[in-house]
């Protein structure tokens, strides 16, 4: 054979390597979701995609098929020409020269290519894929009849054809901020990874604390409730027996609907608790919930003490974020400064700072920036007390005598000023100031109680 056919015929050969590998990455790569709504809308491309992806034994079987054959029938062909005219430096030469071609021309650019842009790409060459197919068809089911029953039905094998294709930690690397998708937003994103951190979150970390509970007394009168329940706007309220932390009940405020404001002691309407420890899971607690038909659960830790309360809200806030309703006040966790620092506010979570500000800061046994800054201190700060924790510096600027209020936030590394900047003016930059107490916060309702 001369040199001209030859090479016309290693180039086909090629060509068709290239249109095997990369349909088999492209439809690997496309995306479902838009291929339903185009078959939804009547494209016949999108339709067919589907219906090849629904079969994938029979689908990859045919890619693989295809690109063998294209591979061996391109070294079989320039062999023959090389060992004609080189003797025995032919299969030599054959080696140096077809790998490379093969390597980067038939497998690595067309994957690269149809990975990029696998949705444009399989619109057209879908139908010759299908055509393929369907010629292919009888090679295919035999190939596949032999694997069923050699792998599935003597040695018991699971059917790895039907296996789940996307999996954990697929879904968790595409929901991850620095990767770049069209298809997810960064809201979108985030909630799917709090979805999937869900599951292995505690009641500890999203339970309203005790110091932040609206209560009310075993012994309160109807009149009592009923100004309690207009006062806060909550639904339900815990009802304790002498101290706050001596949680015996939950009183729904709608049933004082069907009882006069008077002097009543509202025994009769409390209901009887739900206890839970602080380290159940968010999904075990959410289920448990479902299935009794309630709607806050107590916490209480081993000495059977209440640590805090946790609400139907609370669970769904881990997912979808803060849930605002016309009872909640606006408020403001953080104010940025003019100089890049921050005053927040001591009771703000460490994720929800490390998250929405891009910080860094360091996890341990505690929830909070105030509680980072007890921990690190083994006191109770005052105001003006600092602490350095890897590349920022906390200041505390309003504490009491039980708590902290407000901390300024600076990055070290930075060129910030060390004096206080005034916050920028807003309307919600103002820091809440007080120490709450234990049945009634002084300044400000807890973030969630079922309102």
């Amino acid at each position: 054979m001369e040199l001209g056919p030859t090479l016309l015929l290693v180039f086909v050969c090629i060509l068709v390597e290239a249109f095997f590998s990369g349909c088999e990455i492209g439809m690997i790569a496309v995306n479902r979701f838009k291929m339903e709504q185009r078959a939804s809308e009547g494209h016949t491309s999108a339709k067919m995609i589907l219906k090849l992806l629904s079969t994938p034994e029979r689908l990859f079987t045919t890619t693989s098929l295809g690109t063998n054959i294209a591979v061996v029938s391109s070294t079989a062909v320039l062999t023959a020409f090389l060992v004609v005219h080189l003797g025995e430096w032919g299969d030599l030469a054959s080696i140096i020269l077809v790998a490379p071609l093969i390597l980067f021309a038939g497998e690595i650019l067309p994957k690269i290519v149809f990975q990029n842009r696998a949705d444009s790409i399989m619109r057209f060459l879908v139908f010759p894929l299908n055509f393929t197919c369907k010629i292919l068809g009888p090679v295919i089911s035999l190939f596949t009849g032999i694997y069923h029953f050699l792998f599935v039905t003597l040695l018991k094998l699971p059917d790895g054809m039907k296996a789940t294709v996307i999996t954990r930690e697929q879904i968790l690397h595409a929901a991850h901020p620095d990767f770049h998708s069209s298809e997810l937003d960064q809201d979108e994103k985030k909630m799917i990874r709090r979805i999937f951190d869900f599951g292995e979150s505690t009641v500890e970390q999203c339970m309203v604390p005790l110091v932040q509970i609206y209560a009310i007394k075993d012994t309160a009168t109807m009149q009592e409730a009923n100004t309690m329940a207009n006062d806060t706007g909550f639904s339900r309220l815990p009802v304790f027996h002498e101290r706050i932390f001596n949680l015996i009940g939950i009183l729904n405020t709608f049933d004082l609907l069907n009882h006069p404001e008077d002097a009543t002691p509202i025994t009769d309407l409390i209901r009887p608790p739900y206890y839970i420890p602080p380290n159940k899971k968010l999904d075990e607690l959410l289920k448990d919930l479902q299935q009794r038909g309630l709607h806050m659960a107590i916490v209480v830790d081993e000495y059977g003490g209440c640590v805090g309360i946790v609400t139907i809200e609370d669970l769904m806030e881990q997912i979808v974020g803060e849930i605002e309703d016309e009872y909640d006040e606006p408020e403001k966790k953080y104010v940025q400064y003019d100089d890049g620092g921050y005053l927040i506010e001591g009771d703000q979570s460490i994720d929800i700072l490390n998250e929405e500000l891009n910080l860094d800061l360091p996890h341990g046994d505690y929830e909070t920036l105030a509680g980072l800054m007890i921990q690190d201190l083994e006191r109770i700060p005052g105001p003006g007390d600092q602490v350095t924790v890897d590349n920022f510096r906390l200041t505390v600027k309003e504490a009491s005598k039980r708590k902290i209020n407000s901390v300024i936030l600076r990055r070290i590394s930075s060129d910030y000023p060390q004096h206080d900047a005034t916050p920028n003016e807003s309307k919600d930059s103002t820091m809440h100031d007080g120490d709450a107490t234990a049945s009634e916060p002084a300044n400000k309702k807890p973030k969630s109680q079922d309102t």
